[in-house]
């Protein structure tokens, strides 16, 4: 029961944080933190690549059903359809997607080059903590920023490529792609609308792209009946909740209300500073003695999900800086296999 719960209330906390601006992957450490602490036990890493890529579908699902209508038009303008409104139309359609590929392409180097400091990072619980501030002091910037008037056909290709630069931050622990992309949104004169929808519709290729790339990298026999419908339950509860978080996040921000957040991640942003500058007896990545009499490497970057066993923990297998998922049992050996990590599926973070 304790591994379905804690499946269940981290696909709550993916899908709630997801959108809003205020770090999906911030949440889910401290949350992953006190499931540990609450436990006893000490997060190591585990093979939980299935879990991470489904719940960023779950949430990637999310934004198709709340832009279904426009999904829908946008496809028929596509395919020649001469009865949609000119902003749906091919030209159109085809521009808003070099837009989105534009935004994109920053997100390369981080894939490629800038992996192994990212990683690094989340090794640390007081860079989440200045992440956060990070966080909170763009949200707060936001209140010096006129309405624009920017939709689709004004934005240039320079526009385009700020946003996704902003993107290219959304890896580190902490910090809130939504709330970056919306902000250098606004600041680059979007309307108050196609910022948000900008900001979701460049997720798509990166969540979209980065899950297919993972899963072919999926070992079907770290897998079990009851961690596929842990994941499966999971990703469902993720997308509903990002659903509604959506809708919230398109109030907050045509309320012109997206800096409130901030005083909450400032907020937070000390507690888990604090709380990271406290001393910890075997934090520093000493091997330790399980329960069980077995050696174990202690680490404060947990990744760890629901589990009956010490030592398990979600997002991917075994490198630093994974974010926690459900794991079963079966899946012991896969703690001691080398992989890699949905970096880039960050990007909503």
């Amino acid at each position: 029961m304790t591994a379905w719960l804690e499946a269940l209330v981290l696909g709550l906390v993916q899908g709630l944080t997801e959108f809003l601006p205020v770090s999906s992957d911030g949440h889910l450490k401290i949350t992953q933190d006190i499931f540990d602490y609450v436990r006893n036990r000490t997060s190591v890493g585990a093979d939980n690549l299935f879990f991470d890529v489904m719940l960023h579908l779950g949430t990637l699902a999310a934004i198709v059903l709340h832009h279904r209508a426009v999904v829908k038009t946008g496809v028929r303008g596509l395919f020649g359809s001469t009865t949609v409104a000119p902003a749906y139309q091919r030209a159109s359609v085809i521009r808003v997607g070099l837009l989105a590929f534009v935004a994109t392409l920053p997100l390369v180097p981080d894939a490629l080059y800038f992996k192994p400091l990212i990683e690094q990072a989340f090794e640390s619980l007081k860079a989440t903590g200045v992440g956060f501030l990070i966080t909170a002091t763009v949200l707060a910037l936001t209140l010096r920023f006129k309405e624009g008037t920017k939709g689709p056909r004004e934005t240039l290709w320079i526009d385009a490529l700020m946003v996704g630069m902003a993107q290219a931050f959304a890896p580190l622990p902490g910090v809130s792609r939504s709330a970056l992309t919306v902000a250098t949104a606004l600041a680059m004169g979007f309307s108050r609308s196609w910022a948000v929808g900008f900001s979701l519709l460049i997720a798509v290729p990166a969540i979209s792209g980065v899950a297919v790339f993972e899963l072919k990298k999926l070992d079907p026999n770290t897998l079990s009946s009851e961690r596929i419908a842990q994941t499966v339950s999971a990703a469902i509860v993720a997308g509903i909740v990002g659903y509604m978080a959506i809708i919230w996040l398109v109030k907050i921000v045509r309320n012109g209300r997206l800096w409130y957040f901030s005083v909450y991640l400032v907020i937070l942003g000390a507690v888990v500073l604090g709380i990271g500058s406290m001393p910890r007896g075997s934090g520093d990545g000493t091997p330790s003695v399980a329960p069980d009499g077995s050696s174990r490497r202690s680490t404060s970057r947990s990744s760890a999900g629901p589990a009956d066993r010490p030592g398990n923990t979600l997002d991917r297998p075994l490198s630093p800086g994974r974010r926690a998922g459900p794991r079963s049992a079966d899946a012991t050996t896969g703690a001691a296999r080398a992989s890699s990590r949905l970096d880039l599926a960050r990007t909503l973070a």
